[in-house]
Formats: structure tokens, C-alpha cells, sequence
């Protein structure tokens, strides 16, 4: 069989030399990962910090521009309904002004052909007078140049 013998001075100097493998191993190796897992760690966080904040200005910027462009459209809704009202009440303006002209004319037509429609039933009177003075006096068979007719 196998047998182990112990010896103190060599368990101390196994000891000893495991325990400064471990701290060169920690001051080599374990100390400087710990430091990149740290600054890593520390990266991320301020990458999701500025992601974050990214973020939080693309949505106040979105909702900026929805209230701008509904403004925009409600600025645009306003001037149409403005410039419609002003152009409906300038077409009622030329439609009284074309509707008063129309009038006007009418009005000045009708004196026209009521001083016409006088003027030739004068005219006419005259010479169915004279066109009756004339039959009556072939048919009387003398002259009626001074007999006046009566009148209606």
C-alpha cells in the first residue's frame, strides 16, 4: 500500500506557495477582470442612460410635432373658413351690385318703351284721325279739313 508520510515543513511550504499562487493570481488575473467587468458595467449603464435619454427626447419631439402640425391645421382650417366667408360675402356683393344693375336696366327699359309705346300711340292717334277724316270725307264726298274729331 501507499503511505503518506507528513511532514511539516513541507506542508508549509506548499501552503506558502499556494497562497502566494493565489495573490499573484489575484493581482494578475482576478483583479484586472473584475476592473474591465466594472468598466463595462459602467459602460453600459451609460449607454442605456443615453439610449434613455434618447428615447425621452424622440418622444417629446414626436409629440412637439403632432401639437405643431395640428396647429399648422388648425391655422389653415381657420384661414379657408376665413377666405370662404370673405369670398361668399363678396359674391353676394356682385350679385347685389348685378342684381341692382339688372333692376336699373329693367327699370329704364320700361321707361323707354312706355315713352315709346306713348309716343307712337300719339303718332298713331294723329293718323287715325286724319286717315278717319279722310274716309269719312270720301264718303261724304266733301272736304273735312277743319272738323275736329272728338276725342276719348
Amino acid at each position: 500500500m501507499v503511505s503518506i508520510s507528513l511532514d511539516l515543513f513541507s506542508l508549509l511550504a506548499h501552503l506558502i506557495s499556494f497562497v502566494l499562487l493565489i495573490a499573484a493570481l489575484n493581482y494578475c488575473l482576478y483583479r484586472p477582470i473584475l476592473k474591465i467587468l466594472a468598466e463595462r458595467r459602467e459602460l453600459f449603464d451609460r449607454l442605456k442612460d443615453k439610449a434613455a435619454k434618447a428615447k425621452s427626447e424622440l418622444d417629446s419631439g414626436e409629440a412637439e410635432k403632432t401639437r405643431l402640425n395640428a396647429e399648422s391645421l388648425r391655422q389653415a382650417l381657420n384661414l379657408k373658413n376665413d377666405l370662404t366667408a370673405k369670398a361668399a360675402a363678396q359674391e353676394k356683393n356682385i350679385l347685389a351690385e348685378a342684381q341692382e344693375q339688372t333692376l336699373r336696366q329693367v327699370s329704364e327699359s320700361r321707361a323707354r318703351l312706355t315713352n315709346s309705346a306713348s309716343a307712337a300711340r300719339a303718332a298713331l292717334t294723329h293718323e287715325v284721325q286724319n286717315i278717319a277724316k279722310d274716309i269719312a270725307g270720301k264718303i261724304l264726298g266733301r272736304d273735312l279739313c277743319n272738323v275736329t274729331l272728338l276725342k276719348k
